[in-house]
């Protein structure tokens, strides 16, 4: 259930024009009363320092802040970063999304581009597991060896996962990364990847239209300067081809 417009005056006014904004682009899309939890990742590479020394990181947080307000009425989303590795930093919330960004990476290096790292510590945040990369083995003496197998996740939930997954490059290992997203696909969890380089990343056009997943869980587009989209088309792009992948979800019984 979203989050009333009155309520966001009374908490964040700043962010009340963002939040009509938001309103009419669901309900163009047909979701208007949909609820998901709503994750926001960003790219913390070395490459990104600009992104995050000019501001624009954290004017993107607050419009995925305002269209998470109308996905979930508890006015807050889940904050990740990826770098060589990748976290959940905590909540960027109405009460607190001034200054959010900054604030809750303080201290941690910028590093490389591992999107692996970044659908892991998505999943897992959300109580997904992904399937071990090998099967166990047993030894000369019968002992099982190598990961333990891992139970999908099988029954449908009411509220899926919404990302939105912000980077300006390819990633170290695009093998992981691949099998990451596939191994993702069988999980209630929709990846809006956003690039903001000069042209369009050759390896997330891939990942978008990439064959052998249970559902298409992705959708990919490039923006290259996230600041000069006017709200009303961010939020347009943002949403696209996520109706599509709750049909599909739950046609495959991931989603209720």
């Amino acid at each position: 259930m979203a989050l009333s417009l009155k309520k966001i005056e009374e908490t964040a006014p700043a962010l009340l024009s963002l939040a009509k904004e938001a309103t009419g682009a669901l309900d163009r899309a047909g979701l208007t009363g949909h609820k998901a939890k709503v994750a926001f990742v960003l790219d913390h590479s070395g490459s990104m320092s600009r992104q995050y020394s000019s501001g624009a990181m954290q004017r993107f947080a607050e419009k995925a802040l305002v269209l998470g307000t109308q996905f979930d009425d508890d006015g807050q989303i889940d904050f990740f970063v990826f770098d060589s590795d990748a976290d959940y930093l905590g909540e960027i919330s109405l009460d607190n999304y001034k200054g959010s960004v900054d604030r809750l990476r303080k201290g941690r290096h910028m590093g490389t581009t591992n999107y692996a790292a970044a659908f892991s510590s998505v999943l897992k945040h959300y109580g997904f597991v992904a399937s071990p990369s090998a099967p166990q083995k047993r030894t000369l003496f019968g002992r099982l060896k190598g990961p333990a197998p891992v139970e999908l996740t099988s029954l449908p939930v009411k509220e899926p996962v919404y990302v939105i997954f912000l980077t300006d490059g390819a990633p170290d290992s695009r093998t992981e990364a691949t099998k990451g997203l596939i191994a993702a696909a069988e999980h209630p969890v929709f990846w809006k990847f956003i690039s903001i380089s000069p042209t369009p990343i050759p390896f997330l056009e891939k990942l978008d239209e990439m064959p052998g997943r249970k559902v298409d869980n992705a959708n990919y587009q490039d923006v290259a300067d996230v600041d000069k989209l006017n709200d009303d088309e961010l939020f347009r792009v943002l949403l696209e081809e996520y109706p599509d992948w709750l049909n599909a979800a739950r046609g495959a019984g991931l989603v209720q």
